[in-house]
């Protein structure tokens, strides 16, 4: 599916934010469900399979009549939300003696177990949120004793949501992954406080200034009140002499 694709640091597989997210993916629900829904911890859209059976409901890429994935990058990087229940996952591998070998990782089992062609680990979920890391090549090399060639076929099984599913060539820190690939994206400052941020102070004068302040406003009412009250005296005392 990707032979012919420019590989380069990330390859998405699965993203739930996407308009066709099972766009290379098929679904198998028994006694279950698959669905899209908001996660209110991320406050993102994440894909949902839930089902009594982890074996009958599942997800697989690449969808028919597609072979391979033919992904060359070694690391796997899982965003899934651990539902706390029964969830396990399948990754089988091609590598340079030109055998498929079968990563399989449950939180359910305890004890590692590799036969000539499959391998089962178990897989340790924090509650909420995980991003989850695997070095392909190394598991390879340590079971086998060969070198990684490309991923061949990755399975989900429930019961899980999930975010995104990418490889890439190197582990990457969180600064260095871009933003739409990371679990939480980075926070947007508040425009609010820019531009407060950005204002600047008002300048203070060195000296005072003085300011003359303007007389204040006589009603008319008032002034003839004390006109009248001014004369009034005085034609008191001219009326007595007559």
């Amino acid at each position: 599916m990707f032979r012919n694709a420019f590989q380069h640091r990330f390859v998405t597989v699965f993203s739930s934010a996407g308009s066709k997210p099972l766009a290379i993916w098929d679904v198998h629900t028994k006694n279950g469900h698959s669905r899209r829904v908001t996660d209110e911890d991320i406050r993102s859209l994440a894909f949902e399979l839930i089902g009594v059976n982890v074996a009958t409901t599942y997800m697989v890429a690449p969808c028919a009549p597609c072979p391979s994935l033919s992904i060359k990058l070694p690391f796997l990087v899982m965003l899934v939300k651990n539902m706390k229940k029964f969830f396990c996952f399948e990754v089988q591998i091609l590598d340079d003696r030109q055998s498929l070998r079968r990563l399989r990782f449950s939180n359910y089992q305890s004890g590692t177990r590799v036969d000539n062609f499959s391998s089962c680990m178990p897989l340790s979920l924090t509650c909420n949120w995980n991003h989850v890391q695997l070095n392909l090549a190394e598991f390879i090399r340590r079971a086998y004793g060969t070198n990684y060639v490309e991923t061949v076929r990755l399975q989900i099984h429930a019961n899980v949501r999930i975010k995104r599913i990418y490889f890439c060539d190197q582990l990457y820190t969180n600064d260095e992954t871009p933003a739409e690939l990371r679990l939480f994206p980075p926070v947007r400052p508040n425009r609010m406080v820019q531009l407060k941020a950005q204002q600047k102070p008002a300048a203070i004068p060195h000296e005072p200034i003085e300011t003359v302040r303007p007389p204040t406003p006589v009603d008319a009412a008032d002034i003839s009140n004390m006109l009248e009250n001014e004369l009034a005296p005085a034609q008191c005392a001219v009326g007595t002499d007559g």
